[in-house]
């Protein structure tokens, strides 16, 4: 999906049903590599520098990889500075 996929900074994100302006609240690394197990999850590679998009209800954050890529990622599976 094209939008999930973008680098724009206010794009509607439909697979991850996130329509909010694309800000930037964090930054983190990624502690260990992880395949998406859905297609709303960001697949990760170890030490792979990401930025935290937004906060969700539970232990998962929305993130942007170097890539302009977006998805859910585990905090469990985060480093943060």
């Amino acid at each position: 999906d094209i939008a999930c996929q973008c680098g724009v900074t206010s794009v509607l994100v439909p697979c991850l049903q996130y329509d909010k302006e694309i800000r930037v609240i964090n930054t983190a690394t990624a502690a260990c590599s992880i395949p998406s197990k859905r297609r709303a999850d960001l697949p990760l590679t170890a030490g792979e520098q990401l930025d935290v998009i937004d906060v969700t209800e539970g232990s998962a954050v929305i993130c942007r990889n170097s890539e302009g890529r977006y998805g859910y990622v585990l905090v469990e599976y985060l480093n943060f500075r």
